[in-house]
């Protein structure tokens, strides 16, 4: 409604409650409406308080809803009884209901996980029933903990793999290439360089490389081409080759996950056991 000219009228009663609030807790408007969950902006924020909006000579009058209200006064710390005393019971059920819902937030117990632990979390969010996730999490402490106790006696080490030298000279022999003819095709057109020198390949497949001379993806890549080999079974070789990296996968074909280093018979199970647990997750919007 449009309020006559002249002097201004006072601000409702809630009003100027917000304002000394907020003027208490050295805040400004813009800022106060900032700290408020609900869409606000300073200026209406300014509204409400004054009680209106518009020039002196067509001022029209500014009611706050009472979840806008509410918000306010709980931004500011004004209190549901004193907006109740204010007449806005209305905004003091809402104010009341806000803070019992921070109650019960606050009441609830601790997660089950470490959360600053990379592991625990990643299972703790996992997108499983919550029995399950706990169980996950009780097989990553148990794991540790066998890690940390007495250590069998530490048995020979076998001989180092060759699987990427292995793979590389059979496919080489089956295609009926040799070294240079291997090189040869990894020629750049426009710089002339070769991204695989000859007596590097010969190295390679002897299993004989030096710290530092293993193949990175570049040379991967341009390998797997000219052999007619899929990049994943060649990067899976290297893996397993050169870091002791090597995949394993779940019973039911599903699921995958790396290794490093050799895996006992009961670290198999562990694993696979995690890969089903991780297998259950429910489809959620289409996904599996």
């Amino acid at each position: 409604m449009t309020a006559p000219s002249g002097d201004a009228e006072q601000p409702p009663a809630a009003a100027t409650l917000i304002r000394l609030a907020r003027q208490a807790r050295g805040l400004s408007p813009e800022v106060a409406a900032q700290l408020t969950p609900i869409r606000l902006g300073g200026s209406r924020w300014r509204e409400i308080e004054k009680g209106y909006k518009g020039s002196k000579s067509a001022r029209q009058g500014v009611h706050a809803p009472d979840l806008t209200l509410a918000h306010m006064a709980h931004t500011v710390g004004v209190s549901p009884e004193r907006l109740d005393e204010a007449g806005r019971g209305d905004a003091a059920e809402i104010l009341r209901e806000i803070l019992r819902q921070e109650a019960d937030v606050e009441k609830e117990p601790a997660p089950y996980a470490d959360l600053s632990d990379p592991m625990e979390r990643a299972a703790w969010e996992a997108d499983l029933p919550l029995g399950e996730r706990t169980k996950m999490i009780d097989l990553l402490r148990q794991g540790r903990a066998r890690e940390r106790g007495p250590r069998p006696p530490v048995s020979e080490p076998g001989p180092p793999r060759t699987d990427l030298s292995d793979l590389l000279r059979e496919r080489r022999l089956e295609l009926g290439l040799s070294l240079e003819d291997v090189s040869a095709r990894t020629v750049d057109p426009d710089s002339g360089e070769r991204l695989v020198e000859v007596d590097w390949l010969e190295r390679l497949e002897r299993a004989a490389l030096a710290p530092g001379e293993e193949p990175e993806y570049p040379r991967l890549d341009a390998l797997a081409e000219i052999l007619d080999l899929h990049p994943a079974q060649l990067q899976e070789a290297a893996g397993v080759q050169i870091m002791g990296v090597h995949t394993i996968w779940s019973e039911d074909g599903q699921t995958s996950g790396l290794v490093i280093g050799p895996l006992d018979e009961e670290g198999l199970r562990r694993a696979h056991r995690l890969m089903r647990l991780y297998g259950r997750s429910p489809s959620r919007g289409g996904r599996k």
